[in-house]
């Protein structure tokens, strides 16, 4: 058991090595705990959910992690924009779920999250691209799009790139949590 803890602490001081899963994880128990409420809440949570799906698909298959320093397709408008996905998602399910309580949630999870693993990954594509990456730095902004694209560089959405990096697991689990609240707010 004294393991087990260990393991956990260590991993919590880590955020970067852990926002998917607790992600994840808070994306099923919004679809678990859900109670969607009227109709236009409902469109709403399900346009923004669906909307952060459709950035994550785009994203997906132009991120090479690590290879290749992304700056075309939604990289051109937003540094992170499978965060950005991540962010519009949260919001529509807990808007769904009709738990006032999942916002302030959300807050506590993007900032135990998102901002050290931003700070993170930002870190490492300096060390891996150096300059290149100054220069976009200062061009792109990291969760606020630009309104016209910076494009620099080769690149294009590849299929096979977009199943490298998982998002079609992500994106049907995804698409099935919002059928299960939208089928709740109908059945109910």
């Amino acid at each position: 058991m004294e393991d087990t803890l260990s393991y956990i602490a260590k991993k919590t001081r880590r955020p970067h090595a852990i926002r998917q899963v607790v992600g994840i994880g808070f994306i099923i128990f919004l679809t678990v705990i859900g109670r969607p409420g009227g109709g236009g809440t409902v469109a709403l949570g399900a346009a923004l959910a669906l909307l952060g799906t459709a950035i994550r698909f785009w994203a997906g298959g132009y991120v090479k992690k690590d290879r290749e320093l992304a700056t075309t397709g939604p990289y051109a408008f937003v540094r992170n924009p499978l965060y950005v996905g991540n962010v519009l998602i949260a919001l529509g399910f807990c808007i769904l779920s009709g738990r006032a309580w999942s916002f302030a949630a959300f807050a506590v999870l993007y900032l135990w999250l998102y901002v050290p693993s931003i700070r993170k990954e930002e870190r490492t594509l300096h060390k891996l691209f150096g300059d290149d990456f100054i220069q976009y730095k200062a061009h792109v902004r990291a969760m606020w799009p630009r309104l016209t694209p910076y494009e620099t560089g080769p690149g294009g959405w590849a299929a096979s790139q977009w199943v490298r990096n998982g998002e079609h697991i992500v994106n049907a689990g995804l698409l099935i949590a919002l059928a299960v609240l939208i089928y709740r707010y109908f059945a109910s």
